[in-house]
């Protein structure tokens, strides 16, 4: 399995990186795409990926962290999403649940990330919350060439119905093991190549949840709800999803 959206340099995992590793591994899950969201968090990805070959990475401006960080930074990421080891760009959008950021500079920076996408071939990790029809308009007009992730998919079946049509895949995580009757629908329904793993660790644990942090280990509890929605074997469910990871973010074999 690959976790496509995980935050690993967390300092909630300070005291045990390893070991969060090991049994990532000893779960089936081999490599990682390691979300840097800002200033500080770029380098701290580069510095897991340094340290792990299975750890990719996808650099850019988080839409809450969007009023923190100044245009300027933009060359920056640019020269940070050059590297080898970037698969994508972000996690950009738009977050209207809580005021971290005004939804100017939201849109600022959301704007030139899909541009610095297309720029250079990648694919965007989409972020949104209390904001699905803004980001969707976006997207549905500027049509990233790469496609991307909608991440922390949890919608509805219209929502994959665009999604597929410009190209978009859906991060499968915690939140499809929590009983959401139309979530579990869109996902029984939708095309199989546009389904990819997610943890967004530390967050959203799957169920059954313990309250302390999530991990990449506990993804095969995401796998398992995914089994019983498609009627799917855990290792249809793992060739499937593996292989539209390595298709949307272009990482290779090993």
């Amino acid at each position: 399995m690959i976790d496509t959206h995980c935050h690993l340099a967390d300092k909630r995992f300070d005291g045990d990186r390893t070991h969060v590793f090991d049994r990532a591994h000893a779960s089936g899950v081999k490599q990682f795409v390691e979300v840097a969201y800002g200033p500080g968090i770029w380098e701290q990805g580069f510095a897991l990926a340094r340290e792990h070959p299975s750890v990719y990475l996808a650099v850019g401006v988080h839409p809450s962290e969007s009023g923190k960080v100044p245009m300027e930074a933009l060359e920056t990421l640019r020269d940070h999403a050059r590297h080898p080891r970037v698969v994508a760009i972000g996690e950009t959008g738009l977050d209207f649940y809580r005021d971290h950021a005004s939804r100017e500079d939201q849109e600022r920076w959301f704007l030139a990330q899909l541009a610095l996408a297309d720029e250079l071939g990648l694919p965007v990790v989409i972020h949104q919350r209390n904001a699905l029809e803004d980001v969707m308009t976006l997207l549905e007009h500027f049509r990233p060439a790469a496609g991307g992730v909608l991440h922390c998919f949890d919608q509805d079946e219209r929502t994959v119905r665009r999604a597929r049509a410009i190209r978009f895949r859906l991060g499968l995580g915690g939140v499809l093991t929590y009983g959401h009757a139309e979530l579990d629908e869109a996902v029984r329904t939708a095309p199989e190549d546009m389904l990819v793993l997610e943890t967004d660790a530390p967050y959203l644990e799957p169920q059954p949840r313990s309250l302390r942090r999530n991990e990449p280990g506990l993804l095969p509890r995401v796998l398992a709800r995914l089994c019983e929605l498609r009627a799917w074997t855990p290792e249809q469910a793992e060739s499937i999803t593996t292989r539209n990871a390595r298709d949307l973010f272009r990482i290779p074999l090993g």
